[in-house]
C-alpha cells in the first residue's frame, strides 16, 4: 500500500507544521516542454478535483512550460513550502542545459517535497541528488538510471513514494501519484473518493454524489451523522422531516441536529435541501427532463420553491442551467 511507502516527515521532526513540510498543498509543475504540458495540466485537474471535492481551496498551482521556466526573471523557480513536479515524456531522456540544470538544481533542493514524471527523472539524476533514494522508472529509461553516477533504487511499479521524493513512469501513472499525495494529505477517505470521481476505479453500487462525500468526510465517521446523510440520499423525493429520520434512527431530534452542527456546522434541513438541489442541477444538466418534473422528483412541492432556493444556492435559475446544457455557454449567456 502506498501508505507505507510514504513518510510524511523528514527525519528527527517534532512539531505538527514540519511533520507536514513535505506535503505542501502548493505545487510548481515544470513540463520538459510544451509536447507534455498535457500531463501536468492532468495532474492539476487532480488538485482541482480534490478542491471540489472537499469543498475548501486546499491546493494551489502555477505551471512552467520547458524553456519559460528557464526564461524568468532568476529568482527562485520553487519556494521551501511547495512541492515542485517536474513532467517529461517517455521517449526522449531531459537533458537540460548547464544554467537551466543550475536552477533546476537549486529548485529540487528548496523544495519541500519534489515528484519526477517518465524522463524527468534525469534532472535530478543529473543533478546528483537521488543517492540513497529509491523511485519508479519508466522502462525506457532504466538503462540509463542505472548507469548514472550515485544512481538511486529503482522500485517495482508505477509510481514510489520515498521519503520526500515521490515518482511514476509516465502520463496515466502521473494522475495516480497526484492521487496518493492528496489521499496521504487529506486522507484515505478523500483518496478513494478522488479516485471514483476520476475514474481511477471501478464505481460502486453507493458511489454518493460531490456533495455528500464532502459532508461524510466532515462528519468525520459518527454513525448517526453518516446514517442520516444516507437515508437522506435515499429519499430525495420523500422530504423527511427532522423527526422522521431522528425516528429511523432511534435517536432524538435534538440529538440529530446537535450532531449535524457540530460536525457539518448546518442544520438538517438545510444539508437536506442541498442534498436535493445538487440532485436537481444535475438532472437540469445531464438529462431532458421537464423543469416541473425534476423539481417533483428532487422533492421541491412546486416549481417556485425549487427556483427560490436553487438561485441562493448557485447563483442561476434552473432554466440558465438547462439552457447552457444544451445551448453551450455562448448561446445560454
Amino acid at each position: 500500500m502506498y501508505l507505507k511507502n510514504f513518510e510524511r516527515a523528514r527525519a528527527a521532526v517534532t512539531s505538527p507544521l514540519s511533520e507536514r513540510r513535505s506535503l505542501s498543498g502548493e505545487f510548481v509543475f515544470i513540463s520538459q516542454d510544451e509536447g507534455v504540458a498535457f500531463t501536468a495540466e492532468a495532474c492539476i485537474e487532480v488538485l482541482r478535483s480534490a478542491n471540489r471535492l472537499t469543498g475548501q481551496a486546499s491546493y494551489a498551482w502555477s505551471h512552467l512550460r520547458g524553456a519559460d521556466a528557464h526564461a524568468a526573471d532568476g529568482g527562485p523557480l520553487c519556494g521551501p513550502d511547495q512541492t515542485l513536479v517536474l513532467v517529461g515524456g517517455t521517449e526522449a531522456p531531459w537533458q537540460p542545459t548547464p544554467e537551466a540544470l543550475r536552477r533546476l538544481r537549486a529548485a529540487i533542493r528548496n523544495a519541500a517535497r519534489v515528484c519526477v514524471v517518465g524522463s524527468a527523472v534525469f534532472v535530478p539524476l543529473g543533478a546528483g541528488v537521488l543517492a540513497g533514494k529509491r523511485l519508479a522508472v519508466h522502462p525506457a529509461f532504466r538503462p540509463g538510471v542505472e548507469e548514472g553516477a550515485g544512481r538511486p533504487e529503482i522500485a517495482e511499479g508505477a509510481t514510489c513514494h520515498h521519503k520526500a521524493l515521490s515518482s511514476a513512469t509516465g502520463h496515466v501513472a502521473a494522475i495516480r501519484m497526484m492521487v496518493d499525495l492528496v489521499g496521504a494529505r487529506d486522507g484515505e477517505f478523500t483518496r478513494v473518493a478522488l479516485a471514483r470521481d476520476l475514474g481511477l476505479s471501478e464505481p460502486q453500487a453507493e458511489t454518493g454524489s460531490g456533495e455528500h462525500w464532502r459532508l461524510k468526510r466532515m462528519a468525520q465517521g459518527d454513525g448517526v451523522i453518516c446514517e442520516a446523510l444516507q437515508i437522506m440520499r435515499d429519499h430525495l423525493e420523500d422530504t423527511l422531516t427532522v423527526g422522521q429520520i431522528a425516528e429511523i434512527l432511534d435517536v432524538s431530534p435534538r440529538k440529530l441536529e446537535r450532531g449535524f452542527s457540530e460536525y457539518l456546522g448546518q442544520t438538517p434541513l438545510k444539508v437536506y435541501r442541498d442534498l436535493r438541489l445538487e440532485r436537481a442541477h444535475k438532472l437540469l444538466a445531464q438529462t431532458s427532463m421537464p423543469v416541473g418534473e425534476v423539481s417533483v422528483a428532487c422533492g421541491f412541492s412546486n416549481v417556485t420553491l425549487m427556483k427560490k432556493w436553487f438561485f441562493r444556492k448557485y447563483g442561476q435559475l434552473p432554466g440558465d442551467v438547462r439552457r447552457h446544457a444544451f445551448a453551450g455557454a455562448g448561446q445560454a449567456a
